[in-house]
């Protein structure tokens, strides 16, 4: 099939956006056009990498594209809803708003229906737009997030070049270096990544050490939030243990614990006999094997040394092994609600 015809059989509401976006910000899209006529854009340079790659790396680029992607729209409808709230325009900018939303989740929802088994497919066209087809669904990558595409690649090659060392990779890749080694060294060390490996089933990461590998390829959209949730926990418990550590007060790792608390309470945290914080773990609270195992990784980090800890089964240690996360970790936090595709 062709590219005008695979172009033709994107969603409606792609072609929207993308109109819409190209109107607000034309002048900032006008000169990314300039630049990628110049010289192809680094995310067109690896998806022509990618597109005979092998399946972990193309399934892990597809994932990042897309729940990216959901994110960027996202965070548009609600910045344009802020914006012009108070305006003659309140009522266009709304409708807009929720149709960006709806597309946005069902990016989000596509993305978390990807399994071992799905066809993923990366190509570039003639005129270096990217697409990612999932299952041979079309969606396109380059010129999709307006004014922001800069900004929507370099966070997806941030992430990707997390998971895979690019420069090893693509070791004929034309980048400036602005483009790559400075956006991994500015990653938040604590932001979760995922990985696909056919070897490994999925893996919830961090730049930090922490990795969360899980059996199965389903409820993908709770394990995210579940992942994501415990990984911030971890962050925050670890950042006020080396607060405490300053003020003279030393952990006693074996006695370190999260007590169990009443809804809407922050939990008592043991840090020694006699001494306690407060801060909401509830993760951590309702798992304490996982608080356990992650005891040498919270020591090396409070210290500033590194740590690669590997949760395996990791489902059991999350608390979704035998109960649906859906009357759990989305009952415990509502504002995550939104993150499940269902």
């Amino acid at each position: 099939m062709g590219d005008n015809q695979r172009l033709a059989k994107l969603r409606p509401g792609l072609v929207l956006i993308v109109f819409l976006g190209l109107v607000l910000v034309s002048s900032q899209t006008q000169s990314l056009a300039s630049t990628s006529k110049a010289m192809p854009a680094v995310v067109v340079q690896l998806a022509r990498e990618l597109h005979d790659s092998p399946y972990p790396m193309r399934s892990d680029f597809a994932w990042l594209a897309l729940t990216q992607m959901a994110e960027f729209y996202t965070g548009e409808a609600a910045r344009a809803r802020r914006e012009l709230r108070h305006t003659s325009r309140a009522g266009d900018v709304s409708s807009w708003a929720a149709a960006v939303e709806d597309y946005a989740r069902k990016i989000d929802a596509l993305a978390n229906s990807m399994t071992t088994e799905t066809s993923i497919v990366i190509s570039v066209d003639s005129t270096n737009n990217v697409f990612v087809y999932v299952d041979g669904q079309p969606v396109i990558i380059t010129g999709a997030i307006g004014g922001q595409q800069s900004a929507y690649e370099q966070r997806v090659l941030e992430r990707f070049c997390i998971l895979y060392v690019c420069e090893d990779l693509l070791p004929e890749l034309e980048y400036s270096e602005r483009d790559l080694p400075a956006i991994v060294t500015e990653t938040d060390a604590s932001t979760a990544y995922w990985s696909f490996s056919q070897y490994t089933g999925p893996v919830c990461m961090t730049n930090d050490g922490l990795e969360f590998q899980f059996q199965q390829m389903s409820d993908m959209g709770e394990k995210r939030v579940a992942c994501t949730r415990v990984v911030a926990e971890l962050s925050e418990l670890a950042r006020a243990i080396d607060e405490n550590n300053q003020q003279g007060a030393r952990v006693d790792w074996d006695a370190l614990k999260v007590m169990p608390a009443v809804a809407d309470e922050p939990h008592r945290v043991m840090l020694a006999t006699g001494v306690e914080i407060r801060l909401a773990l509830p993760m951590l609270a309702e798992n304490p094997e996982l608080l356990g195992m992650v005891r040498p990784w919270l020591n090396a980090r409070v210290r500033g040394d590194t740590y690669h800890l590997v949760v395996l089964h990791a489902e059991r240690y999350l608390g979704l092994a035998d109960k649906p996360v859906t009357s759990t970790v989305n009952q415990r936090y509502p504002a995550f609600t939104n993150v499940n595709p269902d």
